[in-house]
């Protein structure tokens, strides 16, 4: 018995399995080196996985078939639901757009160009109040090209920077050798344009610093605001579909890209 216990207590040699990166012809590593072996066989089990789908299929890659190709959509009313709410969940507009017809498909019972008439319906909710709230942005876009094309000729152009001077400034006009060219012309008119067009940069630049301590504090600015309040309109006034698909489409066509 104690020589049968001996006997099994003697060392045996040990025996070097090797790794999987060994079977697809990448290098063995040093024991120490945990994070590249680890990499390692990583890339050897993806080898391992492209070369058992290539054994299956009998060659590297399938190309599709001509019957294969007929038979992907082409149009976003021929992919299925789980496509197209993927597909509005991710921002593709049209997707959000044919969500909502088939919402309306489904609690109207209309088919698919009944529904379609139905949009337009809630499109003209969408754009409700648009011009009003529109018009800030359009007046302050106005006034910001006019400005920025009439500052070129009150700052070098003669005969407009001494109409404006003799209007509204009423400062010595310097000689005439000193407005020969243009650029003295800028140098002269720059006296009376450099406080007003500083004062406005500092002034303008001051309100998007604003602005952006208001995001940052989560304070909708005006004009997201206003969107947000036409979106919940349009929600109120068709609560017999799903909220939050009304929801998504009116924020959509509002500039929405995501309504909280």
């Amino acid at each position: 018995m104690a020589l049968r216990h001996s006997l099994c207590r003697v060392a045996r040699p040990a025996v070097r399995i090797p790794s999987i990166g060994a079977y697809h012809g990448i290098p063995p590593l040093s024991s120490n080196d945990n994070a590249q072996r680890s990499a390692m066989n990583m890339q050897a089990h993806q080898m391992m996985l492209s070369r058992n789908f290539s054994a299956a299929v009998g060659m590297e890659g399938v190309k599709p078939t001509l019957d294969v190709a007929k038979e992907m959509p082409r149009e976003y009313y021929e992919m299925s639901n789980k496509l197209i709410v993927k597909l509005s969940i991710a921002g593709d507009e049209d997707a959000v757009a044919e969500r909502l017809t088939r919402e309306v498909m489904y609690v109207d019972g209309l088919d698919y160009e009944a529904a379609l008439a139905k949009l337009k319906a809630i499109d003209a909710a969408c754009n409700a109040g648009k011009t009003l709230n529109d018009l800030p942005y359009k007046a302050g876009a106005l006034t910001a090209y006019v400005a920025a094309l009439a500052s070129i000729p009150l700052c070098f152009h003669l005969d407009t920077c001494l109409w404006f001077n003799e209007g509204f400034v009423t400062t010595e006009v310097a000689e005439a050798k000193d407005l020969e060219t243009w650029l003295e012309v800028g140098s002269w008119s720059w006296t009376w344009m450099e406080p007003p067009l500083g004062q406005i940069s500092f002034f303008l630049l001051c309100l998007q610093m604003a602005r952006q301590q208001m995001v940052n504090v989560g304070i909708k600015p005006f004009g997201e605001r206003t969107r947000v309040a036409r979106v919940q309109k349009v929600v109120a006034a068709f609560p017999q579909y799903q909220s939050e698909i009304v929801e998504q489409y009116a924020g959509v066509q509002v500039g929405l890209a995501a309504v909280e």
